[in-house]
C-alpha cells in the first residue's frame, strides 16, 4: 500500500457515518428544582434575638431586594437593600443600609450569614460597617436572631 491509500485508509476509519445519539439532558437536581432563597424570602418574618434579650418580636420583611426591619417597639429600624450569595456552605446576605434610626449606619454594609430551615430563617450579622463576614452563628461579635414566617 502507498503512503496516499494508507492516508486515505486512516482518514476514512476516522469517520463514522452512523449519526452521534442526541444528547440526553441530566435530570435536574433537587437545587436545580428547589426555589431560590430570593424568592423563600418573601415576606414578614417574626422573630427575637437570641442572645438572651427578651425584648420582643422583631419584624423582618423582604420584599424583592429590599429588605425593612424594626424591633418590637419601633425604635430600632433600618431599611435597605441586599444581594445573597448562596453558593457556599455559609449562606451571606449582603446588605446595605438606605434609612434607619441610627445615621451613622446609613450607607453602610451589613454581612449578615443566614439559614433557611423549613419555616425558620436564623441568622447572625455582623455591625454595619465591619467588611468582615460573621465565622458562623456562634460568633461572639455577630448578632443573632430566629425568625418564623408570620
Amino acid at each position: 500500500m502507498d503512503l496516499a491509500g494508507l492516508v486515505l485508509l486512516v482518514a476514512v476509519s476516522g469517520c463514522s457515518t452512523t449519526p452521534k445519539p442526541a444528547s440526553v439532558s441530566p435530570t435536574p437536581s433537587v437545587a436545580d428544582v428547589r426555589k431560590s432563597d430570593l424568592a423563600m424570602l418573601q415576606g414578614v418574618w417574626k422573630g427575637e434575638e437570641f442572645d438572651g434579650n427578651a425584648g420582643g418580636q422583631y419584624h423582618l420583611g423582604f420584599s424583592g431586594k429590599n429588605l425593612d426591619f424594626r424591633s418590637a417597639d419601633g425604635n430600632e429600624w433600618y431599611k435597605g437593600t441586599f444581594t445573597l450569595r448562596e453558593d457556599s456552605n455559609l449562606r451571606l446576605l449582603v446588605l446595605v443600609i438606605a434609612e434607619g434610626c441610627e445615621p451613622k449606619y446609613v450607607g453602610k454594609t451589613s454581612y449578615v450569614i443566614y439559614r433557611l430551615e423549613g419555616g425558620t430563617l436564623t441568622i447572625a450579622g455582623n455591625e454595619p460597617g465591619n467588611p468582615e463576614v460573621p465565622a458562623g452563628f456562634d460568633a461572639p461579635d455577630a448578632r443573632k436572631g430566629v425568625f418564623k414566617r408570620e
